[in-house]
């Protein structure tokens, strides 16, 4: 009986996951034709080779369950070259597998791939496994803004993409966001690299990676989530990220060798979080800037940066984390000032400036100072100039410098602030490790961290956070696993060819302390059980292989709404163990 209910209900699986049939074309008059004639659940394959002046403008609607899907017959083996973009709208369009490069007599006032086709915005659509090399225009054209994406719409998603070799004004993913309406981006798994600026570095605006909104819909909230990207030799401006909207969240993120920094430009309630700074003592480098309000940033490695110019000159605008002066009654596109901002347990490493407070560009105006602001658990290693620098006294009764650990490096005077428990130590804080600095044995960090911040349940690795939690990016002995990305990691868990899977076979560990139940679930809540041991991170994969769900419980058990899942045979996998349920 077990055996034949198992056979019906991957029988029940397979019918759902039936699709029309696919479509190969050879050429763009064929390409039309089939994006013509699309119907909910089509796929169109272009064939192998290289591919010249595709310009598609288009509005079709899939279903969740049957999008249209754009693809190449191989990834890697479809090259898109010449004049050629991609707008496409209506929704549950998925575009995947292709190259642009070696482009000719390019519009730039043409995004390469948009969110818009027909006038009209792509909603729940995706981009995934492409590939821009160096796709700009021509010397004449480098001061004309020309994005490489541009996202419209709600509820799209960008992953597992490479942007390699971007030069001239314009974002290389702009989140347009001319609406006050939330749209809910994903952009994740992608690798960014080898940006050049037009002259000098940050000589001209307009030159980041990722922008979220802009400066007229800023106080709105976007709800976007930015995580696992891999930014490398990166030059372009201050703003790597350029954070417009509101209720953002920026995690698990890697810059290496890079100028700029992820900065908080315009917009409230933003989380930076677990993310790996590390500048290699490139010049005009910092980690975080922030202006606005309600944001929390924690768990982010930031090491090696370095606040002043090629030329030596300094800069008010950089440091690990800056905390900007704002302007009274600032205009949308000025400088809002800081306000109920929490900064804890970060790890900043040979930076020249750890945290900047009360920087300013504007001596005049920008002359409101952070206010109600708390600098708390961090650690501050081998820092070359100061660890925390004061330009401006924080304002604010909820102020506070708590339990902030340095080795070298100097505390500025914090004035009236409250301040308790900053202390310096002069060895053992942090050791040398394979990737980055780590807390060992013994560190004054261990058992050093004050406060209760809901947030803070795992720390940068994706280690569980004791009750009684360390100072610092990292909890010792915790047990995460998540490293900083690196080069050996592109086309394989990141960029273009990386695998948005894990294996979804029963593992071969003992299973009998992972409990999941009921099983079917037969209402909104699946309950998982681990003996002995916090449950921490939990995937739920479909039987493709795809994470659907991910969360974190910090006890051994908890319960998952998995109301939003289709009927089906999932996956749950824990700390390496896996077992198949039924929704």
């Amino acid at each position: 009986m077990k055996k034949i209910t198992t056979c019906f209900l991957l029988s029940i699986l397979f019918l759902g996951l039936l699709r029309v049939e696919a479509q190969l074309v050879s050429n763009i008059t064929a390409l039309n034709a089939a994006i013509a004639s699309a119907v909910p659940g089509s796929t169109i394959i272009l064939a192998n080779g290289t591919w010249t002046n595709v310009q598609l403008q288009f509005a079709k609607n899939g279903t969740a369950h049957n999008p249209i899907t754009i693809k190449a017959e191989t990834i890697g083996g479809v090259f898109i070259e010449g004049k050629s973009y991609i707008r496409m709208g209506g929704s549950y369009i998925y575009v995947e597998g292709l190259i642009f490069q070696n482009p000719s007599g390019l519009d730039t006032n043409r995004p390469v791939i948009e969110f818009r086709g027909s006038s009209t915005d792509c909603n729940n659509c995706k981009v995934s496994n492409i590939k821009i090399d160096s796709y700009n225009g021509n010397e004449a054209q480098k001061s004309n803004t020309y994005k490489w994406v541009l996202i419209e719409g709600q509820h799209n998603e960008i992953s597992y993409c490479s942007f390699i070799g971007k030069y001239g004004v314009g974002s290389i993913i702009n989140d347009n966001r001319n609406t006050n309406t939330p749209d809910y981006t994903k952009i994740h798994h992608n690798y960014f690299a080898d940006r050049t600026p037009i002259r000098e570095v940050n000589e001209d605006n307009d030159q980041d990676a990722i922008r979220i909104g802009n400066s007229g819909t800023s106080q709105f909230d976007s709800f976007t989530q930015v995580y696992d990207n891999y930014f490398y030799n990166f030059v372009g401006e201050i703003e790597i990220i350029s954070n417009k909207s509101g209720s953002n969240k920026y995690y698990n993120n890697t810059f290496e060798d890079y100028s700029g920094s992820l900065t908080l430009r315009h917009g409230k309630n933003c989380e930076v979080y677990n993310n790996f700074f590390l500048a290699k003592g490139r010049s005009f480098s910092g980690g975080i800037r922030m202006m606005d309000e309600n944001h929390k940033v924690y768990n982010n490695y930031i090491q090696g940066t370095v606040a002043k110019y090629p030329n030596n000159s300094s800069t008010n605008g950089l440091a690990g984390i800056n905390i900007h002066n704002g302007i009274l009654n600032s205009a949308l596109n000025g400088y809002y000032q800081v306000k109920n901002a929490i900064i804890v347990n970060n790890t900043f490493v040979n930076c020249d400036l750890g945290i900047r407070v009360g920087a300013t560009f504007s001596a005049g105006t920008q002359n409101q100072p952070p206010q109600d602001v708390v600098i708390s658990n961090n650690i501050m290693y081998e820092n070359t100039n100061r660890a925390i620098q004061v330009t401006t006294q924080l304002i604010g009764t909820s102020s506070k410098y708590v339990n902030n650990i340095k080795q070298n490096g100097t505390f500025d005077s914090f004035g009236s602030v409250s301040a308790t428990g900053n202390i310096n130590v002069t060895s053992g804080l942090l050791t040398s490790g394979t990737y980055f600095y780590n807390i060992t044995n013994g560190s004054p960090a261990i058992n050093y961290g004050v406060g209760n911040y809901t947030f803070l349940t795992e720390d940068i690795l994706g280690g569980i956070r004791s009750s009684n939690f360390d100072a610092g990016a990292e909890e010792f002995n915790a047990g995460g696993t998540r490293l900083p990305y690196k080069q050996s990691d592109v086309g394989v868990i990141v960029g273009f060819g990386g695998s948005p899977t894990l294996s979804v076979s029963q593992s071969s560990l003992d299973t009998q302390y992972l409990k999941i139940y009921p099983n079917p679930v037969n209402g909104n809540f699946l309950n998982i059980s681990l003996k002995n041991k916090a449950l921490g991170r939990i995937y739920i994969l479909d039987m493709m292989g795809k994470i659907v769900m991910e969360s974190v419980i910090e006890n051994n058990t908890g319960s998952i709404d998995v109301s939003d899942l289709y009927k089906g045979i999932y996956a749950l996998r824990v700390q390496g163990d896996t077992k198949l349920f039924v929704k």
